[in-house]
């Protein structure tokens, strides 16, 4: 096979359906332009890392923005790089039954190689914006794209940005389609950030939730769940398994370990948040659109899980979680994993091998 040139790649991505979203580095027909100048944002100085209640990583700058990567999460484009890094990953459905993944890092400049990376969703954008995170992508959807500019969030878009931001694997592109090659760094986004001139790398910050100090135990009272698993679709799905030695679920997709290229190692998670909401379609054909506003979900952590309703009240709001009790959940430290899921598919989840009774009704307090 004849090696591709550069722009040849570019003009194959811009071939690509518009519906998805889903091109390659190197168009303008996506994403949000990049703002002329950068607007000043007051600085949070937190002695922790915010998306996980741990220790701070060293040579983390107060009030450095974290990073959100979308991650290509269809059977064929597996296994994924870089995001067992990840501090929080989300995954919701797109289109046609597929999930994509969100992976969140609180310091970019030590992200490894990630991807391989997507295109956006206005889903992802709603949890985007109160954790004002640099967010990273390929294209977007209408949706996301008018929900972006509504808000004058500059993003790092390869439809703009190209190879300044993202690298293309030529030996992965041999096997696999184009839209399964594209990649990211804390350097190559670093490069974006320069090539825009124009985008803080500083602001305000809040905790993603209320932890815990770090290596106390969060103790449930809905049960043992050694086991989890759940549909978001008929093509898409995920299961864990808990293993006591590391405290930690180990994420399966497709019946099988989902690995990190990288390191060959599971994904593995403190906490393991199950999120329903009412999801339709958009008026354009196969979009999702996810009510965001309220629910009910169950939460997972320690080998226990416990029933839980949440609330986010509007698109800038931050995810809350609460108890049964209506009070703010109180979450270990440590990474999550968190799942927004179809009251549709409420019943595939089990624990154990069973079935769990219906989760309640949001609270009041929520």
């Amino acid at each position: 096979m004849k090696k591709r040139t550069l722009s040849l790649l570019m003009a194959l991505t811009l071939a690509l359906g518009a519906l998805s979203g889903c091109g390659g580095p190197g168009s303008g027909s996506s994403g949000s332009a990049p703002s002329p100048t950068a607007t000043p944002q007051p600085v949070t100085a937190l002695d922790y890392n915010p998306l996980t209640g741990e220790d701070k990583p060293a040579g983390l700058a107060d009030g450095q923005r974290p990073a959100a990567v979308m991650i290509n999460n269809i059977q064929t484009a597996l296994p994924q790089t870089g995001i067992g890094s990840a501090d929080v990953i989300y995954e919701m459905e797109t289109e046609g039954g597929i999930t994509r993944m969100m992976a969140v890092f609180a310091d970019y400049t030590s992200m490894p190689l990630v991807g391989p990376v997507r295109s956006s969703r206005d889903q992802f954008v709603q949890f985007v914006l109160p954790m004002n995170a640099l967010f990273v992508h390929i294209g977007g959807s209408t949706y996301s794209t008018r929900m972006l500019n509504y808000y004058k969030y500059q993003d790092i878009d390869g439809m703009y940005l190209g190879t300044s931001a993202f690298y293309f694997d030529e030996e992965r592109y041999k096997t696999k389609a184009q839209e399964h090659c594209w990649y990211t760094s804390g350097e190559l986004v670093q490069r974006g950030i320069d090539t825009l001139g124009s985008l803080s790398t500083t602001g305000a910050l809040s905790p993603l939730f209320r932890f815990a100090d770090k290596g106390a135990a969060v103790k449930l009272s809905g049960g043992a769940a050694s086991t989890l698993a759940f549909r978001f679709s008929d093509y898409g799905d995920a299961a864990f398994h808990y293993s006591a030695d590391t405290g930690l679920y180990l994420k399966d997709i497709y019946g099988a370990a989902q690995v990190d290229a990288a390191t060959g190692g599971q994904l593995a998670f403190k906490n393991v948040f199950v999120l329903f909401a009412g999801v339709g379609h958009k008026p354009e054909p196969q979009l999702t659109d996810f009510d965001l506003s309220s629910g009910s979900g169950y939460y997972f952590t320690g080998g226990s899980y416990a029933p839980i309703t949440w609330s986010k009240d509007g698109d800038q709001a931050p995810l809350k979680v609460y108890g049964a009790d209506g009070s703010e959940l109180t979450v270990a430290a440590g990474k999550s994993y968190i799942a927004v899921v179809s009251t549709a598919r409420e019943d595939s989840l089990t624990v154990d091998g069973a079935a769990l009774n219906a989760a309640p009704t949001p609270s009041p307090a929520a």
